[in-house]
C-alpha cells in the first residue's frame, strides 16, 4: 500500500507554491559616490587649520576626512555615517606625543617603551570600541563588544614570545658569539615571518568582536590562507629581481667594473640602465596594493553577517597599476593629488564589495541590541582614537 494519499483520476497535481520555492540571494553591491574635486576642499582646510594651530586640528580634520569617505559609502541607497567626537581623537594623539616625548629621555626611554608594548593591545581595543561604536546605517549603530584580555592574546603573546627569544639570543652573544649571532639571525627571520600570523590574529580578534545588533560578525578564514598571500607577494618580488637582473644583463652587457668608470660607457647605455632599475623600483612599488587587494578579497569573502556572506572582487592588477600610476601622479604634483587618488582607490575598493543580505536585513539586525550598543560604547568617555 502506497504511504502517499491517491489523487483522483485524471486530477493534475497542483503547481508548487512560487513562496516555498527556494530562491538564491544575489549578492547586492556597494558604492562609493565621493568625488575628487569635493573631496579636495575639505582636505586643503584640514591641511590648512592643522598647520596653523600646529596639529591640534588633525583631530578634527580626521573626523570631517572619516564622515566624508563613510557619507559616501552606500548600501542599497543608503549610506554609513561616522559620529566620532575630535576630543576622543585628540586624547590619543596627546597621549602618541606624550610617549614620543618621553622614548627621547634618555633615562625613561627605555621603560616607557615597554610600558607602551604592554599597553598597545589595550589602547587597540579602546581604539576598536571608538569606531565600531560611532559607526551607523541609518542611525542604527555598529558595536565592538571584544575585550582586552583578547587583543592581549592576539597581540602581545606572539610578540612575546619572540622579543624572549631575541633577549636569549643578545644574552647567548655575550657568552658566545659563536652560537648568538646565528641564534640572533633566526629569531629576526622568525620576527618577519610572524607577521602574517599577528596580522590573522589581529583581524580574527577584530571580525569576532565586531557586532551589529545582537549579532557578531564571522570570520571563515585560516591562517594558512594568510601565508598564501605574502607568498604571492614574496614571488611577485622574486620574479622581479630575476627579470630584472637577466633584462639589465642581457640587453646591456653591464658589468659592476663599467660603473666605477661612467665616463668610459656609452651615453645610451647608461640611460637605459637608469631607466631600467627605475622601472624596478616602481615595480617593488606595487608590492603595498598587491597585498591589500589580494587581503581584501581573501578576507571580505570568508566574512559573514548572520549568515549572508561578503564578497570582494577587487582586480589585482588593476589595482596595482592603477595605484602606482596615482603615486606618480601625486609625487609630481607635491602632494596636490593625493585628495582625488585617495577617492579614486576608495571607489575602486568599495564598489568590488558586496553582501548577499539587503537594507532590510541589515536595519532588523542592527535594531536588535541598538540601545546596548548606545548605552555600552558611546557614552564611555574614556574612549579614545590610537592608530595603531
Amino acid at each position: 500500500m502506497s504511504e502517499f494519499p491517491s489523487m483522483p483520476s485524471g486530477a493534475t497535481p497542483p503547481a508548487p507554491s512560487p513562496a516555498t520555492a527556494p530562491t538564491p540571494r544575489e549578492p547586492q553591491r556597494f558604492e562609493f559616490t565621493g568625488s575628487g574635486g569635493e573631496y579636495f576642499r575639505i582636505w586643503i582646510v584640514n591641511v590648512l587649520l592643522t598647520i596653523v594651530t600646529l596639529g591640534i586640528y588633525s583631530a578634527w580634520a580626521k573626523v570631517r576626512r572619516l564622515r566624508y569617505f563613510y557619507n559616501n559609502t552606500r548600501f542599497a541607497g543608503s549610506n554609513f555615517d561616522f559620529h566620532g567626537s575630535p576630543i576622543a581623537i585628540l586624547k590619543g594623539r596627546l597621549i602618541a606625543v606624550l610617549l614620543v616625548a618621553l622614548i627621547n629621555v634618555p633615562i625613561l626611554g627605555l621603560l616607557v617603551l615597554l610600558l607602551y608594548f604592554l599597553g598597545l593591545p589595550w589602547l587597540l581595543y579602546r581604539s576598536l570600541r571608538f569606531h565600531l561604536a560611532n559607526t551607523t546605517y541609518r542611525n542604527l549603530r555598529f558595536a565592538f563588544l571584544g575585550d582586552a584580555a583578547g587583543a592581549y592574546r592576539a597581540l602581545l603573546v606572539p610578540l612575546g614570545i619572540v622579543i624572549a627569544a631575541a633577549v636569549i639570543s643578545g644574552l647567548t652573544m655575550l657568552v658566545s658569539p659563536w652560537i648568538g649571532v646565528p641564534l640572533l639571525i633566526v629569531t629576526m627571520l622568525a620576527f618577519y615571518a610572524l607577521g602574517p600570523y599577528l596580522q590573522y590574529r589581529m583581524r580574527r580578534y577584530y571580525t569576532e568582536g565586531a557586532r551589529a545588533g545582537e549579532h557578531a560578525f564571522a570570520l571563515h578564514v585560516g591562517v594558512g590562507q594568510y601565508y598564501a598571500v605574502y607568498f604571492v607577494a614574496f614571488a611577485y618580488m622574486i620574479a622581479l629581481g630575476v627579470i630584472a637582473s637577466a633584462v639589465v644583463g642581457l640587453t646591456l652587457g653591464l658589468d659592476v667594473q663599467a660603473l666605477a668608470h661612467p665616463e668610459q660607457y656609452p651615453m645610451g647605455k647608461l640611460v637605459a640602465l637608469f631607466v631600467m632599475v627605475g622601472g624596478f623600483y616602481i615595480a617593488m612599488l606595487a608590492v603595498g596594493p598587491l597585498l591589500i587587494a589580494m587581503l581584501q578579497n581573501t578576507v571580505w569573502k570568508g566574512t559573514s553577517l548572520n549568515g549572508h556572506r561578503f564578497y570582494s572582487d577587487l582586480a589585482v592588477p588593476n589595482f596595482m597599476v592603477t595605484w602606482l600610476g596615482l603615486t606618480i601622479a601625486t609625487i609630481l604634483t607635491l602632494g596636490l593629488y593625493r585628495p582625488f587618488a585617495a577617492v579614486t582607490l576608495a571607489r575602486l575598493r568599495v564598489n568590488a564589495m558586496a553582501w548577499t543580505g539587503n537594507a532590510d536585513d541589515l536595519v532588523a539586525i542592527l535594531r536588535q541590541g541598538s540601545q546596548q550598543a548606545t548605552g555600552a560604547e558611546v557614552a564611555d568617555m574614556m574612549d579614545i582614537d590610537i592608530a595603531v
